[in-house]
């Protein structure tokens, strides 16, 4: 009946530490920056977020400047905007994987897992 006290108390433990590790978890992800890139022959757009996704930098060549190049520069900034937030969603996932290593929730795991798609 008692043997798993000890479970029970060594999840309680874990779960107290999750709201200090998860304050210093989200100000590690804002330092964090990722960059997105798309681009077509010379034309290029890069996208800089942070760990939670939130835009930064946007670097678009001049070549995209030109009217004929209009589409082209939205469908590219759109690109390396996705392309950056994905790789963002990842690092986040990957790090609360970290955060709620030892801590047995059911479910959890397919939780993050849909975080990062």
């Amino acid at each position: 009946m008692f043997k798993n006290l000890g479970n029970i108390a060594n999840l309680m433990k874990a779960f107290g530490q999750l709201p200090e590790r998860a304050a210093k978890l989200k100000q590690q992800m804002e330092a964090k920056r990722i960059r997105g890139r798309a681009c077509e022959g010379d034309h290029q757009v890069s996208v800089e977020v942070s760990g939670l996704g939130l835009v930064h930098e946007v670097d678009i060549s001049s070549s995209l400047f030109a009217p004929e190049h209009r589409s082209l520069a939205q469908r590219l900034t759109l690109e390396a905007i996705n392309h950056a937030v994905s790789q963002a969603k990842s690092l986040h996932a990957d790090s609360i994987r970290e955060l709620t290593q030892g801590v047995d929730i059911p479910g959890l795991e397919k939780v993050i897992q849909d975080m990062a798609q």
